[in-house]
């Protein structure tokens, strides 16, 4: 695995007049060679102004258009938005995340001292025209739960879109990841099962991420959380041998990381991204073999090691309010080359960052 390239998706192109922070990609290629990226732009990291936008490549992700809304509807009260796109074998683009309800601009998402979460609402978005325009997006409830919907859906080749989400607390108990699905192309969405819950529902979930392994098989990488012990667990990978009906016991990978994602190889073989945020720090891209139960690393190289983007990790609070890079993903080009991304801290300035990678 080498480096070909590093990419700079968005920064923002006045900071001494204004504070544009760019958080939270997600990636697709289109059938024509272009890559959308839909990202959020605010004044601040968890701002209330922060509103999704579309930026567009024509060349292979070396240079971008300028961003624009996904869509222009303003809600009341105002709403902070994060959605990550994924492309169907129809040509149609569905975008699904969630919405944060901000009564005030100087209102945070988690309550410092109560820990209590804002209200939030997951909701979906459609484009017909390759991400060019947008359907305004669509509240949709699962179980009444407030999913942390936070990654991409996936197609399976059956046709049926699957997510991966938390419900979103930050209790000492009670937490579970769940598989969510559509068997409508994104309209409707239903529990189909849960990928994970501890033994006393203490450990979270967070940051997951899916992708169909081979046909019909599915894999769930996650942060996971002691929110009991206060503490950062290895990343886990649950695996579905039904196309996400069932899964057996999560698999711990020996890496201590933390937000992560993961694209097939083929059979039993991933690659993954991750986050590490506890020393040694930086951001991993790793060739796995899953197999009985058991990882094996077969290479592994550092996209950027850096001790100084490390988090406040004394509670997950701190920690989700200390963050420096984050939300790494991994997108297949259609020359065979990996284009991973995250948003990374530089220069004191929010940016997207890509990263080219080849064998």
């Amino acid at each position: 695995m080498r480096l070909v390239d590093t990419l700079t998706i968005y920064a923002n192109p006045n900071p001494l007049l204004v504070s544009r922070q760019a958080v939270f990609p997600g990636l697709v290629q289109m059938p024509d060679g272009d890559i959308v990226a839909v990202f959020s732009i605010g004044q601040a990291f968890d701002s209330a102004d922060q509103r999704a936008v579309v930026s567009r490549s024509c060349d292979n992700g070396r240079t971008w258009s300028d961003p624009e809304r996904l869509c222009s509807h303003e809600c009341q009260p105002e709403e902070s938005e994060s959605y990550k796109p994924l492309l169907l074998a129809d040509g149609r683009l569905v975008a699904t995340g969630y919405t944060f309800i901000r009564p005030g601009p100087l209102v945070p998402i988690v309550d410092p001292e109560t820990f209590e979460v804002l209200p939030m609402r997951n909701k979906v978005a459609f484009s017909h025209d390759g991400g060019r325009t947008w359907t305004n997006p669509a509240a949709f409830s699962v179980d009444g739960a407030q999913l942390e919907l936070s990654g991409p859906c996936i197609q399976l080749s059956s046709g049926r879109l699957l997510g991966a989400a938390a419900p979103f607390h930050l209790s000492k108990t009670g937490h579970a990841g769940w598989i969510i699905a559509s068997d409508d192309q994104g309209a409707n969405w239903f529990k189909l099962s849960e990928f994970f819950r501890a033994e006393n529902g203490a450990i979270s979930p967070w940051e997951c991420r899916l992708c169909e392994t081979v046909a019909g098989e599915v894999g769930v990488i996650f942060w996971a959380y002691d929110n009991a012990g206060g503490t950062n667990l290895n990343n886990h990978i649950a695996l579905s041998c039904d196309g996400g009906e069932t899964f057996g016991p999560a698999v711990d990978t020996g890496i201590r990381g933390q937000a992560s994602n993961l694209i097939s190889l083929g059979p039993d073989r991933l690659l993954t991204i991750h986050a590490h945020r506890e020393a040694p720090v930086g951001l991993v891209v790793r060739k796995l073999e899953v197999r009985e139960g058991r990882v094996v690393i077969e290479q592994e190289f550092d996209l950027f090691a850096d001790d100084r983007m490390g988090s406040d990790s004394a509670d997950i609070s701190r920690q989700f309010g200390s963050l420096k890079f984050g939300q790494p993903s991994l997108l297949r080009l259609l020359d065979g080359q990996i284009l991973a991304t995250c948003w990374r801290l530089e220069n004191s300035q929010h940016v997207i960052k890509g990263y080219i990678l080849a064998d």
